[in-house]
Parts: structure tokens; C-alpha cells; sequence
């Protein structure tokens, strides 16, 4: 049986003020569970239809620690762009999406840069991730959205210890819908903060989905989202209402155990209470009054919760 929620009628991470406890749920809307199949197909097959496509954009990587923009390693840059001075912070890179019966495919090809934009032959990187979206980690929403989240997490003891990891994608269903954003968080649950490099896609949608047969030939450098203005904790704070009604209020300067204030309006969120409990969120803000966010919580004891999708307009 598949879970899932409606795209624009949950709340959830109401981190408050001193005065107003550390979060709520009881305004929230849980992920509700299909009661007639024939339901289930349809909100399946609406999801298909928004996540697929060739997706193209850039991919940018935050320091996990400061937010900071982190370079591309050397073995990526070529030689003549050390020596002229470009230093790119971004790959241009392509998402081939298709969801195949209860399978999801993602093929993300990253394009290496290059001097040569009139060459015959582009080099590249490709990797396939595959979701089942009956497991319980998986969350989709009916606007292309959705949430792959671990079952279970563990404190790491150890270096050797697996870090886990959250793969979102929040599709704009405000103002545009032909833009999305692709988010892979990695945090440790023993400190409730994110760890290491910060994976985020800004993204247009291109064209049908082609498996990326069609990726077009650039130099590797262009314009980079990730350059453009950081986002203000006066953009992110304040008394926010969802369209389900229920209102919550984002106080960065409250006991939240982590927040990245990242360029393109994006920010990361994380807090783990005194009780254990651990909540992730991505958040995206569409314009001033307007954000999309993407909260995943778990227990005390590293199990999953759920993962909710919210928009939200500034009281």
C-alpha cells in the first residue's frame, strides 16, 4: 500500500519562539494511507506524469558545516581555465526522470567542463538511482514532489559507519511549475546536524523524457545559481500560514540545532530536541511572501516518521 499526502495540505517543523514550546504537530496532516485502489492509481499516475522529463540545470555542493559554496575539485577544472583564472562552483547537469509501474529512475548526468564547446563529443558522468515507491522511506505528492528518506538511522560510532541521506524533490506548484529543485542531504544523527556536502539542483524542465539522449552541448560554465545572493534569516523567519489554515512560526535565533542559509532562496534546516527527536527540512522560497518546504522527522530511536510537503504564505 502506498502512502502518501496531499501536495498542498500539510504543515509540519513549527520551530517557536522561547515563550512557545519547540515545535507542534497537532496542526500538521499526516501522510494518509490509500483506501481504494483505484485512487492509489490515479494519484500514482498523476505523480508520473509531473516528476517525468529531461530536467536540466545546474548542481551546486554547500559546505555541510557553513552553508559555503564549495568549489569544484581540480581534476574537473581544465588547465586553461586555472590559468585564466575560472574557477567554476557548478556543474551543468541533467536529470532524466521516469516512473516505471512502482519503480522511480532517476539518471542524473553531470557534464564535465570544458573548453572546446564547438567539439564533436562532451565528456560526462552518469549515475542511475532507483526508488520502489511502496517502501516506507518513500513519500510522493501528486505536483511531482517527493521524498526518499532512510527507514532507520543509527548514531555513527565510527568513520567507517554509513552516513545517511535524503533525497528531495520539490517541484513548484505556485508560480511555475516548469522549475523544480533536487535536494541530497546527508546529516548525523548523533549530533542532528547535517554532515558533509550538501547536494542541490536548480532545474527547469526541458522536454519530454528521453532517457538523456538529448543533452545539449555547452561549455561546462555558465551562469551558476549558486553565485547569486544568500538567502536572509529576514526571509526565512516569521509567522508563516499553510493553505490547510494552520500557522507556524520560523525563529532562527530560537534553540533550532542548525540552519544553512543558501543562494536561490533555498535554506536547510535542522533541529533535534531534548527527547532525541530529529527533524530535517529543505525550504524553497517562490518569491517574498511565498516558500515550498520539505520536512522529514524521526524518533528518538532513528525511526522514520514521515516526511511532509507544505506551502506557505508570510502572515
Amino acid at each position: 500500500m502506498i502512502g502518501f499526502v496531499d501536495s498542498i495540505l500539510v504543515g509540519v517543523f513549527r520551530p517557536l519562539g522561547a515563550n512557545g514550546g519547540k515545535r507542534r504537530w497537532e496542526n500538521r496532516r499526516c501522510a494518509r494511507m490509500a483506501v481504494a485502489p483505484s485512487t492509489d492509481a490515479e494519484f500514482v499516475e498523476a505523480f508520473g506524469k509531473m516528476v517525468r522529463g529531461e530536467w536540466i540545470g545546474h548542481e551546486v555542493s554547500f559546505d555541510g558545516t557553513t552553508g559555503e559554496l564549495e568549489p569544484l575539485a581540480d581534476g574537473y577544472i581544465p588547465e586553461e581555465f586555472l590559468n585564466w583564472g575560472v574557477m567554476p562552483t557548478a556543474f551543468e547537469s541533467n536529470h532524466s526522470h521516469i516512473l516505471r509501474g512502482d519503480t522511480l529512475y532517476r539518471k542524473h548526468t553531470r557534464i564535465i567542463p570544458t573548453v572546446d564547446h564547438f567539439s564533436d563529443h562532451t565528456d560526462v558522468e552518469e549515475d542511475t538511482f532507483i526508488h520502489d515507491i511502496n517502501s516506507a522511506g518513500f513519500t510522493l505528492f501528486d505536483c511531482g514532489s517527493y521524498a526518499f528518506a532512510p527507514e532507520k538511522v543509527i548514531e555513527r560510532k565510527s568513520l567507517l559507519d554509513k552516513v545517511p541521506r535524503i533525497e528531495v524533490c520539490l517541484r513548484d506548484s505556485v508560480s511555475d511549475p516548469g522549475f523544480r529543485v533536487v535536494g541530497v542531504m546527508r546529516f548525523d544523527f548523533s549530533t542532528g546536524k547535517f554532515f558533509k556536502s550538501q547536494q542541490l539542483f536548480h532545474e527547469r524542465y526541458e522536454t519530454d523524457w528521453s532517457n538523456g539522449q538529448f543533452i545539449e552541448v555547452g561549455t561546462g560554465y555558465r551562469s551558476e545559481w549558486g553565485k547569486t545572493e544568500t538567502t536572509k534569516e529576514a526571509h526565512v523567519s516569521g509567522l508563516w500560514r499553510g493553505e490547510n489554515g494552520s500557522e507556524r512560526e520560523t525563529n532562527l535565533d530560537a534553540d533550532i540545532t542548525q540552519a544553512l542559509l543558501l543562494p536561490g532562496g533555498l535554506f536547510l534546516l535542522s533541529d533535534k530536541t531534548a527527547d532525541g527527536e530529529m527533524e530535517l527540512e529543505l525550504g524553497w522560497l517562490i518569491d517574498e511572501t511565498t516558500r515550498i518546504t520539505m520536512a522529514t522527522k524521526y524518533s528518538a530511536e532513528g525511526d522514520l516518521l514521515g516526511s511532509t510537503r507544505n506551502v506557505e504564505r508570510r502572515v
